[in-house]
């Protein structure tokens, strides 16, 4: 039965839909993709499924061939390698200028890090929680395209912690840096939040080179 889709912003809907498969392994990453298979289980035309195929090209979840056509593309220790030290970087300038404001923004912060303990063994609702969480954290930054990278960037980072979380059978997460990160900013210590919020990364990644090398994704 085909899963129908509201018209509008059809390309949007489209988009985010597959954003939410790809990023979470359906089809299998190196998988092909069927556009004619794909657009009947949307309820959509192929024209709105190519223009959202190629902006998740451009975002680096799909990749294309002659001949072959979209793809998801394939996991990589490489990648990971590159990937993650460019989110740390941007996301620690995005702090740099978002790290004075109120206080209820930390308390909002703390709330989502108290949601993202309670999660436990839940890795995709913990792995949403740490999204938003970081999502809070350089929110008040206001260089909109800084931001919007990021997001692209964190996307990418959300399918390899995904795979490693459902193939390994653990959750890793983040509350202790978290709750570091935001008393330093609470205190106004900036260098400090910054050190610890390059080390959650770091964590991340650590993590996952290993994994990514024993599965064989060079």
């Amino acid at each position: 039965m085909a899963i129908l889709i509201a018209r509008s912003p059809l390309r949007r809907q489209v988009r985010d839909r597959l954003v939410s498969s790809f990023t979470r392994g359906i089809p299998a990453p190196g998988s092909g993709i069927n556009e004619a298979e794909l657009a009947a289980e949307l309820g959509v035309s192929r024209t709105p499924l190519r223009e959202a195929l190629h902006a998740l090209e451009r975002e680096g979840l799909v990749g294309s061939q002659p001949g072959r056509g979209f793809f998801v593309r394939p996991l990589s220790r490489r990648e990971a390698q590159e990937l993650y030290p460019i989110i740390w970087t941007l996301e620690s300038l995005a702090l740099r200028s978002a790290a004075l404001r109120p206080a209820s923004d930390f308390d909002a912060l703390d709330a989502l890090n108290a949601e993202l303990r309670a999660a436990d063994a839940d890795a995709d609702q913990a792995l949403v929680l740490d999204a938003r969480w970081h999502r809070g954290l350089v929110e008040p930054c206001d260089n909109r395209r800084l931001l919007e990278t990021l997001e692209s960037l964190k996307l990418q980072a959300f399918r390899y912690e995904y795979a490693f979380m459902k193939d390994a059978g653990r959750v890793f997460q983040s509350v202790e840096q978290h709750e570091a990160i935001t008393a330093s900013l609470r205190s106004g210590h900036l260098a400090a939040a910054l050190e610890m919020l390059e080390r959650n990364w770091r964590i991340s990644l650590d993590f996952l080179s290993p994994w990514l090398e024993q599965a064989g994704h060079e």
